[in-house]
C-alpha cells in the first residue's frame, strides 16, 4: 500500500506570517490563537460536533494524560472575513516528523477508496474536542435540557467574530474545547502527529479551507 502524504500545512497554518492564494486568488492570511486548555484526564480524546453530539466514539489511540493548549489556525480571507481554519491539541513544543490519520474502533484504513476518509460530521458549523470524562458530563447537560445546545451557541457568540467563534466550556473539573468549523456544516478528518522520538506531539483537525497541496 503506498504511503499516504499528508500536506504541510497541519503544522504550518500555526506559523505566523502563514499564507496561501488560492485558484480564485483569495488570499487566506493565517495567525494563531491559544483558546485554553484542554484537561486531558483519562487519554481518551473525542473530536465531534459538541452542539449536535451524537455519542461520537473516541480515537483508538492513547493520548498523553495532563492539560494541554486548545489552539486555532484562524485565516482572515481578503481581509474582511475570517475563519478557522484547523484546530489543534499541542501536546509538547517538539516538532512533527510523521502524521496518521485518526481511526476509532472498527475503522480500517485499507477499505477507503482515493477520495475518501474518515472524520466526524459538523450539523451546528462547530467541532469540538474533549475526552471522555468530558463527553460524559456534556452528553447529561444535553440530555437533561432540551435547550442546552442553544445555550451553548450563546456562550460561543460571545466571543463572535465575522465569522467565527470559540469557547472552552467547564463542568465537574471537566471542559470541552469548541469552535466553529470552517465554512460551516460537513465531514472533518484529524490527525495525529508523532515527534522524532515516536511521542504524541499534535492532533489537527483540519476543516477543509485549504487545498491538500498548499
Amino acid at each position: 500500500m503506498k504511503e499516504q502524504k499528508y500536506p504541510a500545512y497541519l503544522e504550518n497554518a500555526f506559523t505566523e506570517g502563514f499564507a496561501y492564494t488560492d485558484e480564485d486568488n483569495s488570499i487566506f492570511k493565517f495567525h494563531t490563537t491559544n483558546m485554553g486548555m484542554l484537561k486531558v484526564q483519562d487519554g481518551k480524546i473525542i473530536a465531534c460536533d459538541p452542539i449536535v453530539f451524537y455519542e461520537e466514539p473516541p480515537f483508538k489511540d492513547d493520548f498523553p494524560k495532563g492539560s494541554f493548549p486548545v489552539e486555532l489556525a484562524i485565516a482572515s480571507i481578503d481581509g474582511n472575513d475570517e475563519r478557522i481554519g484547523l484546530a489543534r491539541i499541542k501536546f509538547s513544543d517538539n516538532a512533527p516528523v510523521k502524521w496518521d490519520c485518526t481511526l476509532c474502533d472498527g475503522q480500517d484504513i485499507s477499505t477507503l477508496e482515493p477520495d475518501e476518509y474518515f472524520g466526524y460530521g459538523v450539523d451546528s458549523g462547530t467541532g469540538g474536542f474533549m475526552d471522555t470524562s468530558a463527553a460524559t458530563v456534556l452528553l447529561q447537560e444535553l440530555s437533561r435540557d432540551a435547550d442546552f445546545g442553544e445555550k451553548l451557541v450563546d456562550q460561543l457568540d460571545k466571543n463572535y467574530k465575522d465569522t467565527r467563534s470559540w469557547q472552552m466550556w467547564e463542568k465537574d473539573g471537566a471542559n470541552v474545547a469548541m469552535f466553529t468549523s470552517g465554512w460551516g456544516d460537513g465531514l472533518y478528518a484529524s490527525y495525529i502527529g508523532y515527534d522524532d522520538n515516536g511521542n504524541i506531539c499534535r492532533l489537527v483537525t483540519d476543516f477543509g479551507l485549504l487545498d491538500w497541496d498548499a
